[in-house]
């Protein structure tokens, strides 16, 4: 029994140091989708949820990556791409895209109508949990890149670019409760939210990259900001990460809405 007890507790521990933007990330994810879902799409999640909310298995995924029946999704949780910014699968490991996707055929058009409730009540908790890893900057993978890099804040404080990201940025940053990125972050227009929706899922995918890529030259390998530029470094990194969580929010919100709500337009984009 104790040896089954430890193996649960090492396998919880490799799932949270694996999660995308920490459990406050993904939590702020959902937190704005749900705000902006359609009053239609919002009640029938909640339906096939049992009454909750998407914010409480924002970070399902990771805790069950490693479980048999879940294991063939453990390459889905990051997305990658060629020198060039450019969707390329180039390791297995990493096609958040294909996971979205694969989902994503299982439910639309109102195809979930015919499955049945469990099975969508997993289609949703996969997609909330990778619109929001697609949108991480650790979770963004380059050919010619390596994330095993590690930098050091404020002269000596010792950081791995990947968990900095899944963690270090709200370690140090606003320290919110994922309802605050609620009220602060989500005052968009209309026309903002519907610039930053349009497009399909590999635009979004390439618009990451092109955002992410020049932190590895930022980032490099044994960096040492001093307290002066780990200061800025840290807003900075703030900054970006608010509005990546924004995006993902909103991006959310407008793929729940396009699966739950037959009058929702416009419908999101595959390709």
């Amino acid at each position: 029994m104790k040896q089954r007890i430890f193996t649960a507790i090492m396998a919880m521990a490799l799932c949270l140091t694996a999660s995308a933007f920490g459990r406050i990330g993904h939590d702020a994810v959902a937190a704005i989708a749900e705000n902006n879902l359609t009053p239609t799409a919002k009640a029938t999640i909640e339906k096939y949820l049992d009454g909750k909310s998407i914010v409480y298995y924002a970070s399902w995924m990771d805790n069950v990556r490693l479980q048999p029946a879940y294991k063939h999704t453990d390459g889905w949780h990051s997305a990658s791409f060629d020198a060039n910014g450019k969707s390329k699968v180039w390791k297995d490991r990493y096609r958040s895209n294909l996971g979205i996707n694969t989902e994503m055929a299982k439910v639309e058009n109102g195809k979930y109508k015919q499955m049945t409730d469990s099975a969508v009540a997993v289609s949703i908790k996969v997609l909330v949990h990778l619109v929001g890893d697609m949108h991480c900057p650790g979770h963004c993978f380059f050919e010619d890149k390596s994330q095993n890099v590690y930098f050091y804040l404020n002269g000596d404080e010792k950081w791995k670019f990947h968990k900095f990201f899944d963690g270090g940025v709200f370690d140090k940053g606003h320290k919110w409760y994922y309802a605050d990125y609620v009220y602060q972050l989500d005052r968009c227009s209309d026309a903002e939210k519907a610039d930053m929706v349009k497009g399909s899922l590999i635009d979004w995918e390439e618009g990451n990259a092109a955002i992410m890529r020049p932190l590895y030259d930022i980032i490099t390998p044994e960096r040492k900001f001093d307290k002066a530029e780990t200061f800025d470094f840290v807003q900075d990194m703030v900054h970006l990460t608010d509005s990546q969580i924004l995006k993902a929010g909103y991006r959310l919100a407008h793929v729940l809405n396009s699966v739950f709500d037959p009058s929702y337009a416009p419908k999101w984009q595959r390709q």
